[in-house]
């Protein structure tokens, strides 16, 4: 309260004690005192107020300026706590990085599919052969090709035909794509791997959600982001694989994500008569973990999971975090060795994990996108059939 306002709120007392002077000669000689202590009561009264009130806002002041720092505390938490998480995505993105290059790049480099190559696979033999490792590895390559322009599909079925391979489907929805090709002898469903942010969402959507898919009655885990992308293409790839041959045989496979998508489908595929008994194998590299410890029992066909020395990505998602499981027979590839290796290859991506450590900042990043490449797949592949198999 102002001394204005103050001086206002205390004139009506004032006035009164005059008015009750004029008129002293009716009032008893006390009422002139009594006003007095009646105004210093008022005096006192007030500035008792004041002081409470002074009281009342400096504890006010004191309890805001605790409130302001709790908040300011709590804030810093979750600032911490959401670097932390930022954090660790990006170490996740980095084992997938080695994906990320456009398709003129990878074709400049990825060995041709030659007519000869089809002659040399064993198609009626469901165990692992190097030739037909070599060749659907080849394949899953040229899956990178942006098919879904018009003059890059025309490349795709040239490169296709030189090796006596007809392309029949293609098919992109939603950021999931998988081309459909047959040779004389069987059939070839390759999956993309990463190859644009969407793709590399699918491929560590970081809170590594879990699906539970029911099947014969029961639950069973797989990836939620590998399984919600294969759905938007089954229903197509389904109607495209019954409309063709059934005497010949049908082949999965695919590179990184590629092949996890191919996992999903064998397990999709599985339990249906028309076409769980025509999927002779599946042949995967460089493919991450995709479902939990019941997700093998659904993967029915053969399953190859080919992994070069040294790539990360198939430690992802770890086991240890999620349960998830690795299906199918390692098949480890080395650096100039003339035969595969069956055995996992935990021990070759930790040597080149900490290499990679040593070799900080010269070559860390190089060294585990070289090992994660397709065409280092296909190189290493091609050198074995042509030793093992004598191919020409």
């Amino acid at each position: 309260m102002t001394s204005h306002q103050q001086a206002i709120a205390y004139e009506a007392p004032a006035g009164l004690a005059l008015l009750s002077s004029s008129n002293a000669g009716l009032s008893s000689p006390a009422s002139a005192p009594e006003a007095k202590r009646s105004r210093a009561r008022a005096a006192a009264s007030r500035e008792n107020t004041l002081h409470k009130l002074e009281v009342w806002r400096s504890l006010f002041a004191e309890r805001l300026a605790a409130y302001e720092k709790a908040v300011d505390t709590h804030r810093l938490r979750l600032e911490a706590f959401e670097a932390e998480r930022l954090d660790a995505l990006e170490r996740l993105k980095a084992t997938f990085a080695a994906e990320i290059r456009t398709s003129d790049e990878l074709l400049a480099e990825v060995a041709p599919i030659a007519a000869h190559d089809v002659d040399a696979i064993p198609s009626r033999r469901a165990a692992y052969s190097d030739r037909t490792a070599a060749f659907l590895a080849k394949l899953a390559m040229l899956a990178y090709i942006a098919f879904e322009d018009d003059e890059k599909r025309k490349i795709l079925e040239g490169m296709l035909t030189h090796g006596r391979v007809k392309l029949l489907e293609t098919i992109s929805i939603a950021d999931t794509e998988a081309m459909v090709a047959e040779t004389d002898k069987f059939v070839v469903v390759a999956f993309r791997g990463t190859s644009s942010r969407a793709h590399l969402k699918t491929d560590i959507q970081a809170r590594l959600n879990v699906a539970r898919v029911a099947v014969d009655g029961r639950s069973v885990r797989v990836h939620a982001g590998f399984y919600a992308a294969f759905r938007k293409i089954e229903a197509k790839l389904r109607d495209v694989l019954i409309s063709q041959d059934e005497a010949k045989a049908i082949y999965l496979t695919g590179h990184s994500l590629g092949g996890a998508l191919a996992l999903v489908a064998a397990a999709a595929f599985g339990g249906n008569d028309k076409l769980g008994d025509r999927i002779a194998a599946v042949y995967t590299f460089g493919a991450p973990r995709v479902g939990g410890a019941d997700f093998p029992n659904l993967v029915k066909a053969p399953h190859y999971r080919v992994v070069n020395s040294g790539d990360v990505v198939p430690l992802v998602p770890p086991n240890w975090l999620t349960g998830y499981v690795h299906t199918g027979m390692p098949i480890l590839l080395k650096p100039n060795s003339d035969h595969p290796v069956k055995r996992k290859p935990w021990s070759s991506a930790l040597l080149l994990i900490l290499q990679s450590l040593v070799l900080w900042p010269f070559a860390r990043r190089l060294r585990l996108l070289k090992a994660h490449d397709s065409t280092l797949y296909i190189t290493r592949l091609d050198r074995i059939a042509r030793f093992r198999g004598k191919w020409a």
